[in-house]
């Protein structure tokens, strides 16, 4: 495959109090300038919802994902994340979980997310038993089913003090990820790769519809928005010929 331009980046997050969706806002902003490419692509990021990320982007992996998420309530997603970990136990039950792929360094083969790489930031509070339950149930699943984590899984514990402040740790590895990512993104993309990230994109899509039937409805009601501005480009047209004398038929 021809290398492109432009190759993006998405930064998906679930947030409750704020905290997870500041940490990727911030990755986003910085990520043109923390990374290069060994050619004149230009990278760009955008920064979106998990959720988001399933149903308005139709699940469109990227070669290089960061997730930032937080646990919500007993080990539960929190705001923009609740379809993601929806999806990511189904993943579980259905294909269940093997830790051995678990290190970051995977070889699982041509399986659902092959060619999907990720880096993950969970945040949490070590007071609860349920601490850090959200972002393990993403790391298992997506792991599982071929994808592959780049860098530390992040661990920021709202309850850390002193040099483990959530703060601390969040700003400590958001630093230390770029040279992680930067060997993800140095060669421009093979068609092989964009041959599995569609595959990628079209198996968790459909997973998404055997879970959300109405997004099928909701996505022709967007593709009828989209003929809705011509539509009325027509409309006024025609209402500007009536206005100036012109006339249909006899």
């Amino acid at each position: 495959m021809a290398s492109s331009s432009a190759e993006e980046v998405l930064v998906l997050y679930g947030s409750q109090t704020g905290n997870s969706e500041a940490a990727a806002e911030q990755l986003s902003s910085l990520l043109p300038s923390k990374l290069s490419t060994s050619d004149n692509r230009t990278l760009t990021s955008r920064c979106m919802h998990l959720d988001d990320f399933l149903e308005l982007e139709q699940a469109k992996w990227t070669r290089l994902v960061i997730i930032v998420c937080s646990s919500y309530g007993v080990g539960q997603a929190p705001i923009g994340a609740r379809k993601f970990r929806e999806v990511c136990d189904t993943i579980l039950e259905r294909f269940g979980y093997d830790d051995t792929t678990n290190d970051g360094k995977n070889n699982n083969g041509d399986k659902m997310l092959t060619g999907v790489n990720y880096a993950l930031l969970g945040l949490g509070d070590s007071h609860y038993t349920t601490f850090f339950r959200n972002p393990t149930a993403f790391e298992n699943a997506l792991s599982s089913v071929g994808a592959t984590r780049v860098g530390e899984l992040g661990k920021a514990d709202a309850s850390g003090t002193g040099n483990m402040e959530q703060s601390k740790v969040i700003e400590r590895w958001i630093d230390s990820i770029w040279k992680d990512l930067q060997p993800v993104i140095d060669k421009p993309m093979t068609e092989e790769e964009g041959l599995k990230l569609k595959k990628a994109h079209e198996q968790t899509w459909k997973l998404c519809l055997e879970l959300y039937k109405e997004w099928k409805q909701t996505n022709y009601f967007a593709l009828i928005g989209l003929f809705l501005p011509l539509g009325g480009v027509i409309v006024g047209i025609l209402v500007h010929l009536y206005l100036h004398g012109y006339t249909w038929g006899n």
